[in-house]
């Protein structure tokens, strides 16, 4: 099964190198990761929410969910880009 990602923003690095945010999710879990343009994960980390809901995510949430995280993973990367991007 391939996991469809969306992109949600993207970065551009001090080296010219644009980082695209994305996003995935499953029922209870939201991921985000940074990505250069071949496809490869450049971000050391894969943020995530883990949320325990009975009945899913309401799209709000999700929607809240994932710009928290990639806000998350844009801030790390143009503050303190030797330890957050990995090229």
């Amino acid at each position: 099964m391939s996991i469809n990602q969306v992109v949600c923003k993207s970065v551009t690095m001090p080296s010219g190198e644009v980082v695209e945010i994305k996003y995935w999710a499953d029922q209870s879990t939201v991921y985000v990761a940074g990505f250069d343009a071949s496809g490869k994960q450049v971000t050391a980390a894969t943020y995530q929410a883990v949320v325990d809901i009975a009945d899913g995510f309401s799209a709000d949430f999700k929607q809240s969910l994932i710009e928290g995280l990639a806000s998350t993973a844009e801030n790390d990367l143009k503050t303190n880009p030797q330890l957050h991007h990995r090229p």
